[in-house]
């Protein structure tokens, strides 16, 4: 009895993936996110290689790292309420537009 149950959930459960999509606004929002976390450590790189002599570049990659971390929370917000979607994408696009945003304003807050 119980092979049976493990091979009708083993099926259900490939059925039920299946029968979910890729949301395109939480890749969008993933790829966003990881692209703002990828110019943050280059302007920390940056500024620990010029002796924290932080100049204009450094803050405009920064300001454009603020403005992808800020789009891929609100994607992943979209994206997560969004039904029958695969959960990863959105999540992680989600879970790191909130961490960015938080890292990277809180960074420009404390600039001020």
């Amino acid at each position: 009895m119980a092979s049976k149950r493990r091979e009708y959930f083993r099926k259900t459960r490939k059925k039920r993936m299946r029968d979910l999509k890729h949301s395109v606004t939480g890749w969008i929002g993933m790829i966003s996110a990881l692209l703002a976390a990828v110019l943050f450590a280059v302007s920390v790189g940056l500024s620990f290689y010029r002796g924290g002599e932080a100049e204009v570049l450094v803050g405009s990659v920064g300001l454009i790292a603020l403005v992808l971390a800020a789009g891929a929370l609100i994607l992943g917000i979209l994206a997560v309420r969004e039904e029958k979607v695969r959960p990863v994408p959105p999540r992680v696009s989600l879970a790191l537009g909130i961490i960015m945003t938080a890292l990277l304003g809180g960074l420009y807050t404390y600039g001020l």
